[in-house]
């Protein structure tokens, strides 16, 4: 009988803590129950589209980590990057790797007046890659 009673309040307790909502289980996105959810849990409208373009880079903000390219069709525009300073994703193409002797460049390496290739989001100003010509 005590034996029973044990096991029966141990499976009580243990399927308490099993439904019990933390703040990471009740955080859903789109849902804004609490001030964490509406923060984090949050989705864009619509998708995030991604354009490819060419172009040349007319500038380098190093402070703050923005690079100014002119695009054969979208004309000027200053993009950012989303990763953190130092993994900024900068490559060189086959030719510009021989050209250069690498194949990843840090920000501050960029040359002013190279042909680029870009993926970038238009809606968040965020470049995704640069790709050296």
């Amino acid at each position: 009988m005590p034996l029973r009673l044990i096991l029966a309040l141990a499976l009580f307790v243990c399927s308490a803590f099993a439904q019990q909502r933390t703040v990471s289980s009740s955080t859903r996105p789109g849902v804004n129950d609490n001030a964490d959810g509406a923060l984090e849990g949050t989705r864009p409208e619509k998708v995030l589209a991604v354009v490819k373009a060419k172009g040349t880079v007319t500038a380098v903000d190093l402070q703050k980590r923005t690079v100014n390219l002119a695009l054969a069709k979208a004309g000027a525009i200053e993009l950012s990057f989303a990763q953190p300073p130092g993994r900024e994703q900068v490559k060189a193409g086959k030719r510009a790797a021989k050209r250069i002797g690498k194949s990843r460049l840090r920000l501050e390496e960029v040359p002013v007046g190279a042909k680029v290739r870009v993926q970038y989001y238009p809606l968040l100003s965020q470049l995704m890659e640069v790709v050296l010509d």
